[in-house]
């Protein structure tokens, strides 16, 4: 099951997160504007936050539009509780 939060907005993220099979790890896939600038340091946050809820095995798909860190963190932290069944469907 794949859960996705966020819009394709300027200064927004739209994530996109499955669950992977064990061992796996956490890959991100981005598409930013930023990815030069920013690209490693988002992959980094958002790993960061999956691993704060327990997901160590994930394939993520992001399309940033100059997203802040707060942003990222909010729509990861939805992602991760609508995956784990912590959240309604409020997108």
């Amino acid at each position: 099951m794949a859960v996705t939060v966020g819009r394709e907005d300027r200064g927004d993220i739209k994530i996109t997160v499955e669950l992977a099979p064990e061992g796996h790890g956490i890959e991100v896939e981005l598409e930013s504007s930023l990815e030069r600038l920013y690209g490693e340091s988002i992959r980094e946050q958002i790993k960061n936050e999956l691993k704060k809820f327990g997901i160590a095995d994930a394939k993520v798909k992001c399309v940033d539009d100059g997203a802040l860190p707060y942003v990222i963190s909010a729509r990861v932290e939805a992602a991760a509780r609508l995956l784990l069944g912590e959240g309604e469907d409020e997108r």
